[in-house]
């Protein structure tokens, strides 16, 4: 700065009024004063109202500012780093962040030496609503499942041991540090039919049928100490605490995994039966950044995006129509050349650490030996050093125009047995693909999917930037209920198989406003396909 040319304090104002009193308002962008980005570096913001908040920095005539709003909860926890055991450091959980496409930008321009920016309400930018959940940036997540859909998670040896049992989940910590968790509150969400949303954990637990899926989630600082007590209540004698289960720390050490342990009686100490917990830990990325630009695929569209199946469409050894070998660069630069809008491919991780583009979860080995005879052996790609087409060269390589469909290629236990035990760690697996494309992707259209429930949990609670997909072969009825209810709940649906090589089946699903349309006859679809989308767009634009 030169020394002639003084600074103008910049007043940064905003509307918005907590849900609790943790809730705090940041300023975060650009610049080192509100973070670079860093939603743990931003700009606390001073609340003068109830619902009025406000920043004052300093800056240069002319500087443009580049922001957006973020709302966390700050917390004191036990600081690990400290040599004091009872030093504390203030921690923060976004909770909501301001998605807009292009983010606030501000030029200080004042005749005077102040300056009042009003954005008016969060969230809110020339009458257009964005705001996305936050996502994990000092926190871990924490689910616990009891799984009563496939088989009974608990089992009393005694029919007579409950009468109408229910079960309440708590974490707790060896070390009791104060604060240790990010907050008391354990949710449960019960996944059937008529329940989806997460409800707060009542004092007594939850009923428990022999035919749900229940999932308890919480969040916590201190991941490397929890452990997880679990209370059976019995609703026939005044919700009183009839029996208990441990679960220790040292039995929760990996990203996910499955759990006994034994039930005890609170008044006896008589063993009265056992529990069985699936359960899954997420942990935050460290540096997550906010996106300057948000790419939102699914929002807005006119159409449904055309995505090449593994490029051109995938095939097999006896496949005589494909034109170019799927999931290579070549099969890529031509569905680009096609006009889709996206490719799928298949990435997954090898013995390296290096992330992959490879559908199966296997590579067959096949070794000449004496007399020619060939031997085949399979072995799984994580094993080995795949000299395969590495994820990030397309990333770089191909035209930023295209997007990408990342289909994480993760086993599913029911699946996948041969290949699920000792596979790759979640954490590890999903922090290796998003450190690469935070790397190499700029500002390229790209959402993940997955077949497996947690993978796809994890990339949702550790980065704000790309969407998620869950994939599934289930019921594939011609029910149109599928799609009202998807519709209902503001997501996204896309769909695969076979007919979707099949015009009329493209056309009726644009009719029904589904998102996105998997095909793998890009070349021969294409062009009827583009014109007919290309028709309903032009007409969409007259009105």
């Amino acid at each position: 700065m030169a020394a002639s040319e003084t600074t103008i304090s910049v007043t940064f104002q905003v509307e918005y009024q907590p849900e609790n009193g943790n809730e705090k308002l940041f300023l975060c962008g650009d610049l080192p004063v509100i973070g670079e980005w860093q939603p743990t570096k931003a700009l606390r913001m001073t609340q003068s109202t109830r619902s009025h908040w406000q920043a004052n920095i300093n800056l240069q005539p002319r500087t443009t500012v580049k922001y957006r709003y973020v709302i966390s909860e700050a917390y004191q926890v036990q600081d690990e780093v400290q040599s004091e055991p009872n030093q504390v450091a203030d921690t923060i959980i976004v909770k909501k962040w301001e998605s807009f496409n292009i983010c606030r930008h501000q030029t200080i321009r004042s005749s005077s030496s102040t300056m009042k920016v009003d954005d008016g309400a969060f969230g809110m930018k020339d009458n257009e609503i964005a705001i996305k959940k936050g996502w994990l940036t000092t926190e871990s997540y924490v689910n616990i499942y009891l799984n009563n859909s496939i088989k009974e998670s608990v089992v009393f040896w005694s029919q007579k041991t409950f009468i109408a049992p229910a079960i309440k989940v708590t974490p707790y910590y060896v070390q009791q540090y104060p604060n240790t968790g990010v907050n008391t509150n354990v949710y449960i969400k019960i996944l059937d039919e008529g329940n989806h949303s997460p409800k707060l954990q009542g004092n007594h637990g939850t009923f428990c049928d022999n035919k749900s899926f229940y999932a308890f989630t919480f969040g916590t600082f201190n991941v490397k100490e929890l452990g997880v007590k679990l209370e059976f209540h019995d609703l026939d004698k005044s919700n009183s605490t009839t029996a208990t289960a441990y679960i220790v720390p040292s039995r929760l050490s990996e990203s996910t995994g499955r759990v006994t342990s034994p039930i005890v009686c609170c008044t006896s100490g008589n063993l009265l039966g056992e529990v069985t917990i699936e359960y899954l830990v997420v942990n935050p990325i460290p540096k997550i950044k906010l996106p300057e630009v948000y790419i939102d695929v699914f929002k807005s569209l006119s159409r449904p995006l055309l995505i090449g199946h593994r490029g051109m469409g995938a095939h097999d050894a006896q496949d005589a129509e494909y034109i170019v070998e799927e999931n290579t660069m070549e099969a890529f630069k031509r569905a680009f050349e096609e006009k889709v809008d996206m490719v799928e491919f298949d990435i997954q991780m090898d013995a390296d650490g290096e992330i992959v583009i490879y559908h199966d979860f296997n590579i067959d080995l096949h070794a000449l030996r004496a007399r020619d005879n060939i031997k085949c052996h399979r072995c799984p790609v994580k094993n080995l050093s795949v000299q395969q087409l590495k994820a990030y060269a397309a990333l770089v390589k191909l035209d930023k125009g295209l997007g990408f469909n990342l289909e994480i290629k993760f086993p599913t236990d029911e699946r996948h047995e041969d290949v699920a035990i000792n596979y790759q760690d979640i954490n590890r697996f999903v922090d290796k693909i998003l450190k690469v494309v935070y790397h190499y992707a700029g500002e390229r259209k790209i959402f993940f999917s997955c077949f497996n429930p947690d993978v796809c949990i994890a990339l949702f609670m550790k980065q704000p930037s790309y969407p998620v997909v869950y994939l599934t072969c289930g019921i594939s009825d011609k029910d149109l209920h599928v799609i009202e209810l998807i519709k209902k709940f503001n997501l996204a649906i896309c769909t695969w198989g076979n007919g979707n090589n099949k015009l009329d089946n493209i056309k009726l699903q644009r009719s029904y406003g589904i998102d996105g349309i998997i095909c793998d006859r890009c070349d021969r679809e294409l062009q009827a396909c583009e014109k007919y989308l290309g028709r309903i767009a032009e007409v969409w634009m007259q009105f």
